[in-house]
C-alpha cells in the first residue's frame, strides 16, 4: 500500500494533488494516489494560501493575470497584520501596507489605505513599494518550496521522493518542525519591463498562454544535494532539499549567478522582529 508522500499515512487517497498551486497557472502537474486527503487539504489551507496572498508570489499573481480557479482575476491585499500571532514574527516598520488587483483590460492597480502614503508618492518622497521578507514569510515560503519539490520529485520518482534524506524537508513543510528556517536561495533572471511588455502585448490580441508564468527544476550538485529551483517572474528561489546547512558547492551549480542566500538564525526568526529582508517594486 502507497503511504503519503509528506506525512507516511495509509490515506485515504480520494483528491488529486496540484503540486503547483492551481492558482498559478497549474493544470497538468498531478499527484494521484501519492498523498493523502488531510495533508491535501492542510496544504491548501495552512500554507498555499498564506504564500500566495502574503509573499512575492501575490504579486505576481496579480502581474502575470494569473485567473484563479474559478476564472477571476487575482486581487490580494499584502499587508501585514496588526499584531503579531505565534511564534515567528510577521511585522516589520518597513512594510507597506498595500494590495494589488488585476483588471479586465489587462492593467494592474495598487490599492494604498494610507493617506501620508499617497502624499509621499505624490510628492517624490516615496518612490518603491516595499514588501520585508519577514521570519513568518520567509517560514511559510520554505515549506511551500519544500512541500512544491518534494511533490515534482514524487512525480519523477515516487520511490526515490519517499528516501529518508529528504525527511527533515518533509516533516518542515508539514508540521514546520525545524529550529528555525529552513535557508532559501534566492536571484533575478531578466527585467521587469520586458516581463510587462509581454503580459501587455498578450492582452492585446496575443494567446496569453504565451507569457511565461513559472518555470522549476531539479538539479543535482557534487552527488549529494539535491536542490529545487522555482521562478515565477524574474524571482528564482532555490531551496536544498537534503540539507538545511547548505555547503558553498551549491553556489558551483548556477555559473555567473548572483545566488544570495536567505537566512535567520534560529533567535531572530522566532525573538526578533525588528530584522528584515526587503523585497522591493
Amino acid at each position: 500500500m502507497t503511504s503519503c508522500l509528506y506525512c507516511g499515512s495509509n490515506g485515504p487517497f480520494s483528491t488529486k494533488e496540484h503540486v503547483i498551486p492551481e492558482s498559478l497557472g497549474n493544470d497538468d502537474l498531478i499527484l494521484t494516489g501519492e498523498v493523502c486527503d488531510a495533508c491535501q487539504r492542510y496544504f491548501g489551507k495552512e500554507v498555499e494560501r498564506y504564500v500566495l496572498d502574503k509573499t512575492p508570489l501575490a504579486f505576481w499573481r496579480t502581474f502575470l493575470q494569473i485567473a484563479t480557479k474559478k476564472g477571476k482575476l487575482p486581487a490580494v491585499d499584502v499587508g501585514q497584520p496588526s499584531q503579531d500571532k505565534g511564534t515567528i514574527p510577521d511585522r516589520h516598520a518597513r512594510h507597506d501596507n498595500i494590495g494589488f488587483a488585476a483588471h479586465d483590460d489587462g492593467s494592474i492597480s495598487v490599492d494604498i489605505d494610507d493617506s501620508e502614503m499617497v502624499r509621499a508618492i505624490l510628492e517624490g518622497r516615496k518612490t518603491d513599494l516595499k514588501m520585508v521578507l519577514t521570519p513568518k514569510k520567509l517560514h511559510m515560503l520554505g515549506r511551500f518550496l519544500g512541500k512544491v519539490g518534494l511533490g515534482i520529485l514524487g512525480i519523477d520518482d515516487p520511490v526515490q521522493a519517499r528516501n529518508r534524506r529528504f525527511d527533515g524537508v518533509r516533516r518542515y513543510a508539514r508540521y514546520g518542525d525545524f529550529d528555525g528556517l529552513w535557508p532559501i536561495f534566492y536571484y533575478t533572471q531578466g527585467r521587469l519591463r520586458d516581463l510587462r511588455q509581454a503580459v501587455a502585448a498578450a492582452w492585446d490580441g496575443q494567446e496569453l498562454e504565451e507569457v511565461h508564468l513559472y518555470s522549476y527544476g531539479l538539479v543535482e550538485v557534487a552527488q549529494t544535494y539535491t536542490l529545487f529551483r522555482f521562478n515565477i517572474g524574474i524571482d528564482n528561489w532555490v531551496i536544498c532539499l537534503d540539507d538545511p546547512f547548505p555547503h558553498p558547492a551549491i553556489r558551483e551549480a548556477f555559473p555567473g549567478i548572483n545566488l544570495r542566500l536567505i537566512w535567520y538564525d534560529e533567535k531572530r526568526s522566532r525573538r526578533t522582529s525588528s530584522a528584515g529582508l526587503h523585497y522591493c517594486w
